[in-house]
């Protein structure tokens, strides 16, 4: 029990701390437009999110994916497999670079249309997301290096990689949107070089004796059985990045409907706050992901079911301090991103105050959808997060909004939360008679 608690820490502080510093690359970018440019300069990257998300999803897809084949295959003694399933990986993510830069550059004015960029806003929000769209293989081969350096057995590697990256970020953000007061266009250039950074020093460890993982001409060569199970076994944290991107673009049209642009820009610090609480929740999850595929994969169930359950506690527990967390700050964060007085100002305070109980339920759901992805469980794990994205979300925001006007776009969080909960607690709870009978289908231990 103690080893295995240790073991847990091992693998989960370390995801913990590179899971909230990858998602702080936007929030730095936003804090630095915000107190550069304002309420306009905020509310115009906001639009942009949604599309940049969505590219860098499909980082997190192929790197997930692949990260958990590799885990369950050192799991169970087969490290030709771990091989093959690296050069796939890295061929999907090269695949997957060239394929989305062709496909969405030519269109992004029509794109930030769509998701709400007024003529107003739009001359910024195209700037900033063409360079961001333009480096997009450094996102996703960014995300491909932290997730499987962490499931080669180097949690550690993989944080301060994300480290560095933040650092180099924060530093050339100052540059280059105040000393050389490029502004939007300035933060999304730092972003690029951070993560182009951070992309030499993955190809470096890959290249080391810290690994048997290779860079080797099977990248040249793919295998479509394997790259399916890439892309099968990465769905539900693709769907968890969905379920990100959903909540930011109806909270952004919502948010604009109901509150114009001081509504988005208020809306805009509020989703920094709740993307740090959800990369912390991935983070717990990240962490648990490759000990319960591990144990999974060796057919060690008791043990695979008591890292899950250290990482519901876990989640729950920080659920609770987040949520207070909010509550003590809700009246200095607006003012990190450069809202100080207005009436964007009340909104972004009154919101964070309506959003924060969100934090509670969060964690344990996406702790879930983890556990269910690395135990071969896609269905249950794709029903947690679709759900959220397809489902319990645009239920709430775009009904309780009706009755409730901006309080109701706050609210739709938590109460979409709720909803997400009530399903888990049917797959913990529903089937148990027949979970023992079945060693393989899992519950929380009692």
């Amino acid at each position: 029990m103690k080893s295995d608690l240790r073991l847990f820490w091992k693998y989960v502080a370390p995801s913990v701390f590179g899971a909230v510093i990858g998602g702080s690359f936007a929030i730095v970018d936003a804090i630095f437009i915000g107190l550069a440019g304002g309420e306009n300069a905020l509310a115009a990257t906001a639009v942009t999110w949604p599309l940049v998300m969505f590219l860098q999803a499909f980082g997190f897809l192929v790197g997930s994916g692949g990260a958990v084949l590799i885990a369950q295959n050192r799991g169970s003694n087969l490290p030709e497999r771990e091989r093959l399933f690296f050069a796939q990986t890295v061929f999907l993510a090269l695949a997957w670079s060239i394929f989305l830069t062709v496909v969405t550059f030519p269109f992004l004015q029509t794109i930030l249309t769509a998701l709400g960029a007024t003529q107003e806003l739009m001359p910024i929000s195209l700037r900033y997301s063409q360079i961001l769209t333009g480096g997009v293989i450094f996102s996703i081969f960014m995300s491909l290096c932290l997730e499987v350096i962490r499931n080669d057995g180097h949690p550690t590697l993989s944080m301060l990689l994300m480290i560095t990256g933040l650092i180099s970020n924060i530093i050339l953000d100052w540059v280059f949107v105040f000393h050389l007061q490029f502004g939007a266009v300035g933060a999304a250039i730092a972003t690029v070089i951070s993560q182009a950074g951070a992309c030499i020093l993955g190809c470096i460890y890959f290249c080391s004796p810290l690994t048997k993982l290779r860079f080797s001409i099977g990248i040249l060569k793919p295998k479509l059985h394997l790259t399916g199970n890439i892309i099968i076994t990465g769905l539900p944290i693709f769907g968890n990045m969905l379920s990100i991107i959903a909540m930011l673009y109806m909270h952004n049209a919502q948010s604009l409907r109901y509150g114009g642009i001081d509504g988005l820009a208020a809306y805009t610090v509020i989703s920094s706050l709740e993307a740090l609480g959800s990369m912390f929740m991935t983070g717990i999850a990240g962490g648990v992901q490759p000990l319960s595929a591990s144990m999974y994969g060796a057919g060690k169930y008791k043990r695979q079911n008591r890292f899950g359950n250290y990482g519901y506690k876990f989640a729950f527990i920080s659920g609770i301090i987040l949520m207070l967390f909010s509550f003590a700050m809700y009246k200095i964060i607006p003012g990190w991103m450069g809202l100080e007085t207005g009436n964007a100002l009340e909104l972004a305070q009154h919101g964070i105050l309506l959003s924060a109980p969100a934090f509670l339920l969060l964690g344990v759901i996406r702790v879930a959808a983890f556990y269910y992805q690395s135990t071969g469980n896609i269905v249950k794990s794709s029903c947690l997060i679709y759900g959220d994205s397809f489902i319990a979300l645009p239920l709430c925001i775009f009904t309780l909004p009706v009755w409730f006007g901006m309080n109701g776009v706050w609210l739709a969080m938590p109460v979409s939360r709720i909803i997400l909960m009530a399903m888990l607690l049917y797959f913990w709870f529903g089937s148990r008679n027949a979970s023992r009978k079945k060693p393989r289908r899992h519950y929380p231990a009692t």
